[in-house]
């Protein structure tokens, strides 16, 4: 990514992982498709009502990923091949740790988090049968996550689209043979997922393991005091920003679960329908990171804030499109995960269509903010989503505290896109300002230089 067109290669890049998300999205759509109308409404809340822990675990994954990701594509950029075999050793010694520890805390505290989350007694028999099996799938996530993040590092975006096409084939077929077919309920859905998972995994440590890279060399796997500083200064403020993050939606999730079924599967329609769009400027993301970590590593600094630029402008037009087509067809996009005979039907209905034209409102805000945010993380400068995730906790606690007497259910619906308001100058600021500076520092030195020569 050193040379050429700053959109064309970021888009290239990440075409695959836009297809890559978007069956990744499916995979999730098809389990809520399906055991919203073959079991029901009840079911689908059942199944999301304590969502935000799958994000924050997912997170985890995503916020070590990325980190390690970073630190690759620098070493990508300066072509040192030597470092990039220690921190792959590295990424599997923490990544099988993490998961161990993560695994055994989630499916110890289950009862202590459905009491957390408020859930409804009339669905917390079979949530529990579904987050006590979709829990097991915590190590496969983490090691797909990383390993697809170091394959990226290195120009390979294409694994992961791979990966997520035959996961989400797995798991559409397994949803359909272990729900309709063999009526194994929610269990059924859960054991399809992790089954999926596994796959995914498999189809990303392949290549991995093939690749020059990775050694099973003990010397490359032994933790490097130097690396995990540079590990930790990373991971530790992203996963900060995330656990902040998840609290505030953990906060509303409650308030939400609190109201009743009807409404948390409503919220929970929308959130898929959204979610798929979201992955779009998340794939893009993905681009843009390894376009900066690349170019930073090879001193490019003026091209980092071209393409940058770019990227974001692109995104905005992107959100335009997306907004003409929701708006228009929220009705249909979210009744695809509605049985029509249920009772719950007209609430659920109309609650998912406020939601997803709302939130969909928000991408204007939401995808320039992403794409700032990972910059600055892509930056070594951490700190300040991390900041921007305690505005986020804020901002969530007082939409659904303080905004109901005001707006009434539209209080809820907004509560995300505030989050996101309230990040968008903490990210944009920093960034403009240290690339600025490394563009004036880049400048005076090559004159320095030219004076030399």
């Amino acid at each position: 990514m050193l040379e050429g067109s700053p959109v064309r290669l970021v888009m290239m890049f990440s075409v695959p992982l836009i297809f890559s998300n978007i069956f990744q999205q499916l995979y999730y759509i098809t389990d809520a498709v399906i055991v919203g109308n073959f079991i029901g409404i009840g079911a689908l809340a059942a199944v999301n009502s304590c969502s935000w822990i799958t994000w924050l675990l997912n997170a985890v994954a995503r916020d070590l990923s990325n980190t390690l990701s970073i630190l690759a594509s620098y070493s990508v950029g300066e072509n040192d091949r030597e470092k990039l075999k220690v921190i792959v050793g590295n990424a599997c010694t923490i990544t099988v740790s993490m998961a161990v520890v993560l695994t055994v805390l989630a499916e110890y505290y289950l009862d202590e988090i459905f009491q957390l989350f408020q859930v409804q007694e009339d669905i917390i028999r079979m949530t529990g049968d579904y987050f006590s099996i979709v829990l097991l799938g915590i190590p496969l996530v983490l090691i797909y996550n990383v390993a697809a993040a170091l394959l990226r590092a290195s120009g390979n975006s294409r694994i992961t689209f791979y990966a997520v096409s035959v996961s989400t084939a797995i798991n559409v077929a397994l949803d359909i043979l272990f729900i309709v077919v063999f009526g194994w309920g929610v269990k059924g859905g859960a054991l399809a997922t992790v089954i999926a998972q596994f796959a995914a995994m498999l189809v990303a440590l392949v290549p991995l393991w093939k690749s020059s890279m990775f050694t099973w060399e003990f010397s490359y796997w032994k933790l490097d005091g130097k690396l995990m500083k540079q590990v930790i200064s990373l991971w530790i403020p992203m996963f900060v920003n995330s656990a902040v993050i998840s609290v505030g939606g953990s906060f509303v999730s409650r308030n939400v679960n609190a109201i009743g079924p009807f409404f948390t599967a409503g919220i929970s329609s929308a959130t898929k329908i959204f979610t798929l769009m979201e992955s779009l400027v998340m794939a893009i993301q993905t681009g843009l990171s390894v376009f900066i970590g690349q170019n930073l590593g090879a001193e490019k600094h003026e091209r980092v804030r071209k393409g940058q630029h770019q990227i974001v402008l692109l995104s905005l037009a992107l959100s335009v499109i997306l907004n003409v087509i929701v708006q228009g067809l929220a009705p249909q996009l979210v009744n695809v995960f509605l049985s029509k005979t249920d009772t719950l039907y007209g609430e659920t209905l109309h609650v998912a269509v406020a939601y997803v034209r709302v939130l969909t409102l928000g991408m204007f805000i939401m995808a320039p903010m992403y794409l700032y945010r990972i910059a600055i993380q892509t930056l070594g400068h951490v700190k300040y989503p991390m900041y921007a995730g305690f505005l986020q906790l804020a901002a969530r606690i007082f939409s659904v505290l303080a905004l109901p007497p005001l707006m009434g259910e539209y209080a809820y619906y907004i509560a995300t896109i505030l989050a996101w308001l309230v990040t968008l100058p903490v990210v944009v600021i920093p960034y403009c300002n240290y690339m600025n500076q490394l563009c004036r520092e880049k400048r005076r030195a090559s004159t320095a230089d030219s004076k030399h020569t």
